[in-house]
């Protein structure tokens, strides 16, 4: 029992330890039992290491697969030219194509269709982020829930008159290719905050769960460093399951999944093994309250 004791004050007085967004990604991947500890030490870089696993994923899912779908069709400039249908801008502020455009960039679609007005939560077959141009309204949309138009959202609208002056044509639009690129890196962050947002959600639903696990540990820990610890868990899980998204599902996304649970319920565990109270201990406790009585 004295050992115990000894243990406890030792840990509410935890040595300083200055762990940078690195040493947390480390410990996550291959240093697991230390991730209870390091959860309690990290307060002031959760902020930084959720932007890190964010921009991370962001990258996988996102960003690499936008440039080699850049690279792959020779960039902007070719393509507007050389793969785009021919098109250009009416004196009636209309936009005129020969056929349907759409190209799609790992979650984000750019679409033209000279057809439609101005395209609305219908139009769409799927979700995702999309570059839409109608034929006289240009918008940037998200739909998270395609059964759900509560989950269409216009991240912005312009007239194609805004953007488009008369006799507009494909060669004039290279000269809005850094647009484009603003736009990706538009479509980049939201993809970052999205993935942020869902981890962050999930580490709250596993700290909820596991309170009762950290609440008899002999690390103090509050429900906020049960809720760090939560996320760092799912380092593993995040890049095992986006990896697979990037390369296709290999492993059908509800197993994928599945695994990921399991994995960062494993780790939790692991992390807070070397921090439970032993049996002997316990026993010991009850043996003296009982004496005091």
């Amino acid at each position: 029992m004295q050992n115990m004791n000894t243990y406890l004050n030792e840990k509410n007085e935890l040595p300083p330890r200055n762990l940078g967004v690195m040493d947390i990604f480390m410990i996550s991947l291959i240093r697991v039992k230390e991730l209870a500890e390091a959860s309690v030490k990290s307060a002031s870089k959760f902020v930084n290491y959720v932007i890190f696993i964010s921009i991370f994923v962001a990258l996988i899912v996102f960003g690499v697969p936008s440039a080699s779908k850049i690279f792959s069709f020779g960039g902007f400039n070719n393509l507007f030219n050389n793969k785009m249908p021919a098109f250009s801008m009416t004196k009636e502020g209309k936009l005129q194509a020969d056929e349907r455009f759409e190209m799609n960039i790992s979650n984000g679609t750019i679409i033209m269709d000279t057809d439609i007005n101005s395209f609305v939560f219908g139009n769409f077959e799927r979700e995702g982020l999309y570059i839409a141009i109608g034929a006289k309204n240009t918008k940037m949309i998200q739909i998270t829930n395609i059964k759900d138009d509560s989950s269409y959202t216009e991240i912005y609208n312009y007239p194609n008159t805004m953007l488009f002056m008369e006799g507009f044509s494909n060669k004039d639009l290279t000269s809005m290719i850094p647009l484009f690129y603003v736009m990706l890196f538009i479509m980049f962050i939201i993809v970052a905050a999205y993935e942020a947002a869902k981890y962050l959600v999930i580490a709250l639903v596993f700290a909820i769960v596991t309170r009762s696990l950290t609440n008899i540990s002999k690390l103090p820990m509050t429900f906020t460093d049960a809720f760090r610890m939560c996320f760092y868990s799912q380092t593993i899980s995040i890049l095992l399951v986006n990896v697979n998204t990037a390369v296709g599902y290999i492993v059908g996304p509800i197993f994928i999944s599945i695994i990921g649970i399991f994995i960062t319920t494993v780790i939790i565990h692991k992390a807070m093994g070397p921090h439970m109270p032993d049996i002997d201990d316990i026993l010991d406790k009850f043996h003296n309250d009982d004496d005091k009585q």
